[in-house]
């Protein structure tokens, strides 16, 4: 068989279109983003329990309250807020950076999604902007440690 004849030509196309097939199934990278330094790594969450790596610390904490809320104006107001038998929140960033509470970045579907800690409780919220309805976790810390 020389390159010339129609059933080797039709073999390379076929290897192609197959190679590009496969090539086409692979996860495509996303552009590298620099993280921030001071984000919340979401290292395990199960059954209420989660555990946090943050600068240098270890936070485990179990979840004391989840509530949803239809907007930030309307948080006083006891009919806006509504509350869920458990935090799962974590569930979907197990294995992730969560940005701190200044973080003003968008995730790939448009919410803002952020941590932080006040005393002894770590807070997770997830929203798309001050005038819709936001979500937010809160865990009560029950023990910190340093790796340094």
């Amino acid at each position: 068989m020389t390159s010339d004849t129609p059933e080797l030509q039709r073999v390379i196309v076929l290897a192609l279109v197959v190679g590009g097939l496969i090539a086409g199934c692979s996860k495509k990278s996303e552009p590298a983003s620099i993280p921030d330094p001071r984000g919340w790594f979401i290292e395990s969450y199960e059954n209420g329990f989660i555990v946090v790596q943050h600068e240098g610390n270890t936070y485990k904490a179990t979840c004391d309250i989840s509530r949803s809320f239809n907007n930030a104006a309307s948080i006083t107001d006891e009919n806006n807020v509504h509350e869920f038998q458990g935090c799962d929140l974590a569930i979907e960033l197990v294995g992730h950076t969560v940005q701190p509470f200044e973080g003003k970045q968008k995730d790939a579907d448009g919410r803002i999604i952020k941590m932080w800690n006040v005393g002894s409780a770590l807070a997770l919220r997830r929203w798309r902007d001050e005038r819709t309805p936001w979500r937010q976790d809160e865990f009560k810390i029950t023990s910190v440690t340093s790796k340094r």
